[in-house]
């Protein structure tokens, strides 16, 4: 246990009950390495309450605190922090964090800007300190199974991806702050997963071309809460229905630095049958992935007629084998299906980012999604809302740089990140 690497979480709402959940997964594993001794929101008595429940999933209560450095000053030997706030306040929380000295794995999306990323990475920098970025859906043992599968050649070399999702008619997703512009809406802090995984099976994006829509501009209380359950205890305190200004649908042309296409729909206000689609094609064959966090199995097909959704697809990938927390977590090195209640798989994803950020901190090696990798996905998404009021294709580049920032500006002003534009 004198090993382990002592570990706060910072936000004690959904998220972070999400990943006190993944904590007391890593605890019932063969591979803790992490010791939960604190606990911290601004809301008092959010963090009794985590501290409360920690102690029942883990047997010991961690000490609780409404103030970030006073915890930092009374808890002995903290080294590391799980940055599970909200989104618009990433930018400031795990810089703070980070500057306090703590190595961090802060909740994607970074920031709510890629300014916003800028700050929290030069943290990172001033400090030292490890920056891991907590994007789980790359962690999905099936999407691990398709990059291998991409990389051991099985359909070619790679063309074409296709990333669609449509549903949510004008139901409130979780909370409404997700639905504001100036604090996180649906296609940042949701469509931030598929820039990942876009990026994760294709590589660095180079450049996009998009327009955004606010379809829904009231959003009703239905059932909020949220995944897992984790959300419910606060979804009485919500309204029954939240005025939107955060566009809630995105549309868009990628091309990726190796010369491959993407096609890109995040449609959060879609009506009628909800809709996931992941299609990848190369030059000798397609894979059909299925959604996130499911378990369902991928389907090969290729052009000498094979179509394969069954054990057979590790025939055509020698590499893919999980990491042996991985694998303890979810059954084996190779897993071609899984079928775990989602609760479950929620937090042994949770638990494998947790675990890294503790390995990291012990070996000083760098964690897989790091602040770079984290700023190009945050970058992937704005460039879709960028390039709508450019009235072109943008390059990512000129988004993570700044020169393009029209959309995320008044964004910036209002967190503090740009000056306030006067007016007269």
């Amino acid at each position: 246990m004198a090993e382990w690497v002592r570990l706060a979480i910072v936000g004690c709402g959904g998220m972070g009950r999400r990943h006190l959940a993944g904590l007391a997964e890593l605890a019932r594993s063969d591979h803790n390495n992490v010791d939960l001794v604190a606990v911290c929101d601004l809301n008092e008595r959010n963090a009794e309450d985590m501290a409360d429940e920690a102690h029942q999933l883990l047997g010991r209560r961690p000490a609780a605190f409404d103030d970030v450095a006073r915890m930092v000053r009374e808890t002995e030997g903290l080294e590391a922090a799980d940055c599970t706030t909200d989104t618009a306040s990433h930018h400031r929380v795990a810089a703070e964090l980070l500057d306090l000295g703590l190595h961090t794995l802060c909740e994607k999306p970074l920031a709510l800007t890629v300014r916003g990323c800028d700050r929290v990475i030069g943290a990172a920098e001033r400090s030292g300190k490890t920056l891991s970025v907590a994007e789980n859906y790359r962690r999905d043992p099936i999407n691990r199974l398709v990059r291998a599968l991409l990389d051991d050649g099985a359909i070619g070399e790679r063309q074409f991806i296709m990333e669609t999702g449509v549903r949510g008619r004008d139901t409130l997703f979780i909370t409404p702050w997700r639905h504001q512009k100036l604090s996180g809406q649906l296609t940042l802090d949701a469509g931030v997963h598929s820039a990942d995984i876009l990026q994760y099976f294709f590589g660095d994006a180079a450049s996009a071309f998009g327009q955004t829509r606010l379809y829904e501009k009231t959003r009703v209380r239905r059932e909020t809460a949220g995944p897992g359950g984790f959300y419910e205890k606060w979804a009485a305190d919500l309204p029954p229905t939240v005025e939107a200004t955060g566009e809630d649908a995105l549309f868009g042309l990628i091309t990726f630095t190796n010369g491959a296409l993407g096609q890109w729909v995040d449609h959060y206000a879609g009506h009628g049958e909800a809709f996931h689609h992941r299609m990848i094609f190369g030059t000798r064959g397609s894979i059909a992935a299925p959604a996130d966090r499911t378990g369902r199995p991928v389907r090969l097909t290729l052009d000498d007629g094979t179509q394969l959704a069954d054990q057979r697809l590790l025939e055509h990938t020698p590499s893919y084998r999980l990491d042996p927390v991985a694998a303890s977590l979810f059954g084996g090195e190779r897993p071609w299906t899984y079928d775990f209640p989602f609760a479950e798989t929620d937090r042994k994803l949770v638990a494998l980012e947790q675990h890294e950020l503790a390995a990291c901190v012990r070996a000083g090696t760098w964690p897989e999604v790091d602040g770079a990798v984290g700023r190009r996905d945050v970058a992937l998404v704005y460039a879709l809302f960028e390039s709508q009021l450019a009235g072109r294709p943008v390059t990512i580049a000129e988004v993570e740089a700044g020169t393009v920032d029209a959309y995320q500006r008044e964004i910036d002003a209002h967190l503090g990140l740009v000056p306030r534009a006067v007016t007269t």
